[in-house]
């Protein structure tokens, strides 16, 4: 994995090594050396680098520490979602399930305010509700450090969920990161990034999103988080920066849609980009005609449309609009992979009114196009991911 540093960034390095006495250290223990050195000496972190797992297609999970462990205690390391659909940090607390064996925290990693020396206390309650579950309980204040990275968040608020979801339960995620802005926090809590940005410990007011595809396979390496500027090793040119209409979520307007023609829907809808969602949604009667150009079938017990998956490759790719650009996602980067015979067409129908927005543009929008977020100008830019089409 390449980094891009600066020079105090590479003369600190060069510092640690030769404390270590040897270049033979993992690469998981200069990353740890690293990241303490960054916290005592309050470096900047500048471009970073973190990857995550890829779960079949389905999901993208990474991991962070958080708190500053008191000896002999490990330090304290959770799965999460780094999810563009919310703002909010939380994990289970050790509080969770403690008297209750059917909770979904039971084999969930816990958070130990006791074991952390830099840990302060907030106290104010907080619930936050998803489309598929939510999560309760207070906040906390600790130090929050993406792995891989340097990059570490001094008295970042994060939730100390006491209570969460049954739907959590058989995930494999101990908890979610949010990375939208700070409007669409509860409480008003600073999303991570922000903090990151406000504490001046990124070069730029920028992260960009690379997710990978690998069909059946879980990834150990399915995609990187860049924090502090883009991707120029997995992601091409930008193609063009989309401004925001609602700097809550990454919302931005569409303008068409369609699979023969982009023109074969035009109403133009408020859309989000979000990767915590594993599928595209849309409003349902247009979802219901772009699965029928697909000749899917619906599946009502799985609520899912579905293609067998020889008939991939032949598949036309879908066709979107965007700041009057013709934009085009690849049949591969629109299917999953339950099984080698049936695929998922990873489209969902929205249906109901409401005043948010009609389309969430998930995890099949962003392995076609890297999302370059910028939080200072509130724009979101797109370019073409580097990878293979080859499964």
């Amino acid at each position: 994995m390449k980094h891009y540093c600066s020079v105090l960034f590479l003369l600190c390095a060069i510092f640690i090594s030769s404390v270590i006495g040897s270049k033979y250290q993992t690469r998981v223990q200069r990353g740890q050396l690293l990241k303490h050195a960054t916290q005592k000496y309050g470096l900047r972190s500048f471009f970073q680098h973190q990857h995550v797992a890829d779960f079949r297609d389905y999901a993208y999970f990474g991991n962070i520490t958080l708190g500053t462990p008191i000896a002999p205690a490990p330090e304290q390391t959770f799965l999460v979602v780094l999810d563009t659909g919310s703002s909010n940090v939380w994990v289970p607390d050790n509080t969770c399930g403690l008297h209750d064996r059917r909770s979904a925290c039971q084999r969930k990693n816990k958070f130990f305010a006791t074991d952390s020396s830099s840990y302060e206390k907030d106290g104010r309650p907080f619930s936050i509700s998803y489309g598929t579950g939510s999560a309760s309980g207070v906040f906390g204040k600790d130090t929050l450090c993406f792995s891989d990275t340097t990059l570490c968040i001094k008295s970042q608020i994060f939730g100390q969920a006491s209570t969460i979801a049954p739907f959590f339960a058989n995930q494999e995620i101990d908890g979610i990161l949010g990375l939208g802005f700070t409007d669409l926090a509860v409480n008003d809590a600073p999303p991570p990034f922000v903090n990151a940005v406000n504490q001046g410990l990124v070069d730029q007011p920028i992260f960009t999103v690379y997710l990978e595809h690998h069909g059946m396979k879980r990834a150990a390496n399915g995609g990187y988080f860049t924090y502090g500027g883009e991707d120029p090793d997995h992601c091409g040119e930008i193609i063009t920066w989309i401004p925001l209409t609602r700097a809550s979520y990454w919302q931005f307007r569409m303008q068409a849609v369609g699979v023969d023609s982009v023109h074969e829907n035009t109403a133009g809808w408020e859309v989000i980009s979000d990767t915590g969602t594993s599928f595209i949604g849309g409003p349902g009667k247009v979802i219901e005609k772009i699965a029928e150009k697909y000749g899917a079938e619906y599946d009502e017990f799985n609520e899912s449309y579905f293609i067998p998956c020889s008939k991939v490759k032949s598949l036309p790719s879908l066709k979107l609009q965007i700041n009057d650009i013709q934009l085009e996602i690849d049949p591969i980067n629109l299917v999953a992979y339950p099984d080698s015979k049936e695929c998922d067409l990873t489209l969902f129908g929205i249906y109901g009114g409401g005043f948010g927005p009609s389309w969430i543009l998930g995890d099949p929008f962003i392995r076609q196009f890297c999302n370059i977020h910028d939080i200072e100008n509130k724009r979101l830019g797109l370019a073409h991911s580097k990878q293979q089409d080859d499964i």
